[in-house]
């Protein structure tokens, strides 16, 4: 697997979950929208900047995206251009997803693989170049994106285990996340108190873990990827959202 393709599959492993404000006890957690920026690197090699955003209407409407590019010796040897999109709506029985956009451009070259959710039917269609097909789906089924706003909103309700199909690479997959304990790390964007938590697949072994910062209602400040090619960290560098100063250092 080349360098490239690489990148864009750990990109998509790591995506970045988003903030959710604090909710009155009487109401359900809600999703704040927001915008923050990560490194991303293997060992002492820095690979990549990803900036997130969330954005929501006064119906419920919400668009999820992220944008990847090189940085440090990475930005010299590869053009790679990652964005990945999730829109659906938000509502009381928690985040519906309506489609899904991933786009790899490396030079002349895309790859681009879009979902689109039928909930009447429970099916969702996958496009992969001139290819698609259709797969039958469960209730609550989120996308490779969508999964995170599920999963915040989830810990910010204060739910200790999380579980949920996700639509990923044409099939559906058993996404489980666990807390497995408190730690302090110190990040770019300063020192905090997180929560980590360990996702897994299909009931496998974890290879991914999260450290999520409750002061900062779940913000994740790094997420950990174990490759066989070493283990691969997205740290908080800087963020803002609605109502909150924007922070970096």
């Amino acid at each position: 697997m080349n360098a490239a393709r690489r990148l864009g599959l750990i990109f998509s492993v790591l995506s970045l979950t988003l903030v959710c404000r604090n909710a009155p006890a009487d109401s359900s957690p809600q999703l704040s929208p927001f915008s923050a920026e990560y490194t991303l690197s293997r060992g002492y090699l820095k690979l990549a900047k990803v900036k997130i955003s969330l954005e929501l209407d006064a119906m419920g409407a919400y668009r999820y995206s992220a944008h990847t590019t090189p940085a440090g010796l990475a930005a010299a040897l590869h053009s790679d251009q990652i964005s990945e999109i999730s829109s659906g709506i938000i509502a009381e029985g928690g985040v519906i997803p309506h489609n899904y956009h991933y786009r790899h451009q490396n030079g002349d070259n895309q790859r681009s693989v879009d979902l689109s959710f039928d909930w009447q039917a429970l099916r969702v269609t996958n496009s992969l170049g001139e290819s698609s097909w259709s797969m039958k789906i469960k209730p609550g089924t989120q996308d490779k994106f969508s999964q995170q706003l599920s999963l915040m909103l989830a810990l910010a309700a204060g739910r200790q285990k999380v579980d949920f199909p996700v639509a990923d690479g044409g099939h559906a997959k058993d996404y489980s996340f666990r807390i497995q304990g408190e730690e302090k790390v110190d990040v770019e964007a300063g020192h905090f108190e997180t929560l980590k938590v360990a996702r897994s697949k299909n009931r496998r072994p974890s290879q991914a873990s999260l450290w999520l910062a409750p002061k900062l209602n779940h913000l994740p400040v790094i997420i950990e990827k174990k490759e066989k090619d070493g283990i691969y960290l997205m740290e908080l560098s800087s963020f803002s959202w609605s109502g909150l100063p924007s922070q970096n250092r």
